[in-house]
């Protein structure tokens, strides 16, 4: 079984630290992506990975194989990047051939392997086509079939949506899924687009300031956040941050700021003990709150309601995101919430939300790590 391991790699750019001492293990079959904003490290680290930037510290192994200074054409790789990396002189069928080409692969492979790649894009009509006469959407297809041509021992794709349009990136998403599944072998996707690592990644790694934040399925990154870079990043809208401190009242523990006390279940006691009256972070998911008048999943009672102005009203597709004000503590919230539930909802009116105990997340304000239950 193939696996692609990344150990403490190291890489500066211009005197800055870009990738500080990542470590990852891809393994076998599996649709890893690299998610985090520009300037993260992500695409520099995928070059590191396929030889186009040299490694400074650390090493890359694929399939037992120790890959870190050998030149990117030995490294056998299957790479898809964001301008597509096409020659506009050759035709599509020579654009798709042309890694076998290079390696020296036998005719009689080029000509079995080419058309059956182009059959599973729909590329077979185009194959004659010179690449600079195609759209985007087709051009990317043609880079995706290159890939899947080769025997490659992993895959790697940067950012190849990023040019498409939101309708082409559905239909591109599918055929990365195909080579993906066609091939059976580690793959890296690298993207800033949350909608799609979620959509598309086994595992998910969030990168921010050249470091490995969290990795994690989609499940874990937004209800178990490994820390507040992460708890803000991940999720539409995003996690309502609030600084205030911890407050106990007869055994029981609470969320406290100005004009806004939330209780804490007993899961947090052990946790808590230690941090009385110390400045700690709550964080709540917009789809943590409900109407106390409405069906719940969990219980509304007056302590875990908070109260406040309706100050914007977002309609989405099924769903309306809300913002609320509360008064005299000056703290805006975001809740998502059905469109059922905010009929008749105006800008200015006041309302009442419940919110579920059990969804609060807790940081530390200092090092902005996520505290977890005891």
């Amino acid at each position: 079984m193939g696996q692609l391991q990344v150990i403490d790699l190291v890489k500066h750019l211009g005197g800055n630290l870009i990738v500080d001492h990542v470590s990852f293990v891809v393994e076998d079959c599996e649709f890893f992506v690299l998610l985090g904003p520009s300037g993260s490290g992500k695409s520099t680290l995928l070059r590191l990975i396929c030889g186009l930037e040299p490694v400074e510290s650390g090493q890359i192994i694929v399939d037992g194989r120790d890959i870190t200074t050998i030149p990117p054409r030995e490294r056998n790789l299957g790479m898809v990047f964001q301008d597509y990396g096409l020659y506009p002189n050759m035709d599509v069928y020579h654009n798709i051939a042309y890694g076998l080409e290079a390696r020296g692969a036998k005719r009689s492979v080029i000509e079995e392997r080419v058309p059956k790649a182009a059959e599973k894009l729909g590329l077979s009509d185009l194959l004659r086509h010179n690449v600079v006469d195609l759209s985007g959407g087709e051009q990317q297809r043609v880079a995706l079939a290159r890939a899947m041509v080769k025997d490659a021992d992993a895959y790697l794709f940067d950012e190849p949506l990023s040019n498409l349009d939101p309708k082409l990136r559905h239909k591109a998403r599918r055929d990365i899924m195909t080579v993906h599944r066609e091939k059976g072998k580690p793959s890296i996707y690298v993207t800033h687009d949350q909608a799609e690592a979620f959509a598309m990644g086994d595992r998910i790694a969030v990168m921010h300031r050249a470091r490995l934040q969290q990795i994690g399925t989609a499940e874990d990154l937004i209800h178990n956040p490994a820390n507040m870079f992460v708890a803000g990043f991940v999720g539409s809208p995003p996690i309502n941050l609030i600084e205030g401190e911890v407050a106990a009242e007869n055994g029981s523990y609470h969320f406290r700021r100005e004009g806004l006390v939330l209780p804490l279940p007993d899961k947090w006691k052990r946790t808590l003990e230690q941090r009385r009256g110390q400045s700690i972070v709550a964080g709540i998911r917009p789809d943590a709150f409900a109407r106390p008048d409405r069906p719940a999943d969990f219980a509304i009672t007056p302590a875990n309601t908070v109260n406040g102005q309706v100050n914007f009203l977002e309609p989405l597709l099924g769903e309306t995101i809300v913002g609320l004000q509360l008064g005299s503590a000056k703290i805006n919230l975001t809740a998502t919430l059905d469109d059922s539930v905010v009929e008749q909802l105006a800008e200015g009116d006041n309302l009442a939300l419940g919110v579920d105990p059990q969804r609060i997340l807790l940081f530390d304000s200092e090092t902005e790590m996520a505290l977890r239950p005891e």
